[in-house]
Formats: structure tokens, C-alpha cells, sequence
């Protein structure tokens, strides 16, 4: 049996870059690095390491969330 291939590629890829964001901004704020993001204007905010949810927390959210769509 062979898996259907899905309508969109970013189905399949969406998923793992997440995971890769989520890693890289777990190593900069345990490494005591800031992160840059963009807010809803465009502007770029630098964020504190101390003011990065951790990811274990990010990810216990992320799941609530899902399971409230569910």
C-alpha cells in the first residue's frame, strides 16, 4: 500500500521547520540569547531570553490549543 501524497507540500514540511524554529529559539534563550520578530506592523522587536516562553511550555499551549479545536 503506498501513502497518498497530500494536496500540498507544506503539509508534509510545515511541521518539520516549526520543529526547527522551535529548537533554535530554545537554544537561544537557554544560551542567554535574544530572538528578533516582527510584530503585527512590520517592526522588528528584539525579545529578552528571559521573556522567551520556554518550550516545553510553548509546546504544552500549542497542544491545548489543538485539542480545543478538536
Amino acid at each position: 500500500m503506498t501513502n497518498p501524497i497530500p494536496d500540498k507540500l507544506s503539509t508534509l514540511f510545515d511541521p518539520i521547520v516549526q520543529e526547527a524554529v522551535d529548537e533554535a529559539i530554545e537554544q537561544h534563550r537557554t544560551l542567554g540569547h535574544a530572538i528578533a520578530q516582527s510584530d503585527e506592523d512590520g517592526n522588528v522587536v528584539e525579545i529578552q531570553p528571559k521573556d522567551i516562553i520556554p518550550l516545553a511550555q510553548k509546546l504544552k499551549q500549542r497542544q491545548q490549543k489543538t485539542s480545543q479545536v478538536s
